[in-house]
């Protein structure tokens, strides 16, 4: 069947039968981890408790209203803080901060309130924390969650962002570490 026929009118929500089975879970993880991604820290506050994770599956998804995409591993204990509060702030990290994205990670096991270290953090329009020294931070509240496999996948309207004043270089993550982007010149 040719393309021109899946999206023809009379089908217009055709369902291409899957000829192989998906790919195996390892070979794709190590497939996108050759890919790289920015490092963030979604955080949340409220009245169910204050958490936050490492999170490298940010997007945004259009801007009217101003909205991001963000999956969360189901076995996160800010995945469970994040649904009842409602709230969140996505932090992107810049390439100074990958000890930040450790701690947020859960390396060291330090309890989720240290983590919140008060010179580091700060609170924008939804009380969900934000961190000062991050690229940029977009203050969210959830607009919908929905379950796919073993993450949520979060689309949250932003309603406030900060950034701090010299950008310097974002934090990524590629290729399972941490590394940096440089501006390139091209001809």
């Amino acid at each position: 069947m040719s393309l021109a026929a899946l999206n023809s009118p009379a089908r217009p929500h055709a369902v291409v039968p899957m000829p192989t089975p998906p790919i195996e879970p390892a070979r794709f993880r190590d497939a996108l981890s050759r890919v790289a991604t920015a490092v963030t820290i979604v955080a949340t506050n409220g009245e169910h408790g204050m958490a936050g994770v490492t999170c490298s599956a940010v997007c945004s998804v259009c801007d009217t209203p101003a909205t991001v995409l963000v999956c969360v591993n189901r076995r996160s204990y800010a995945n469970g803080v994040i649904k009842r509060n409602g709230v969140l702030c996505v932090n992107w990290l810049g390439s100074a901060h990958a000890e930040i994205s450790q701690v947020f990670a859960g390396v060291g096991d330090i309890p989720m309130e240290r983590r919140f270290a008060p010179a580091q953090w700060d609170v924008l329009a939804t009380g969900a924390p934000y961190c000062k020294v991050a690229v940029v931070a977009l203050d969210c509240r959830v607009a919908q969650a929905m379950e796919v496999g073993t993450h949520s996948i979060f689309l949250a309207e932003v309603v406030q962002a900060a950034a701090v004043e010299s950008i310097g270089d974002p934090l990524v993550y590629c290729q399972r570490s941490y590394a940096t982007t440089r501006p390139l010149v091209l001809n």
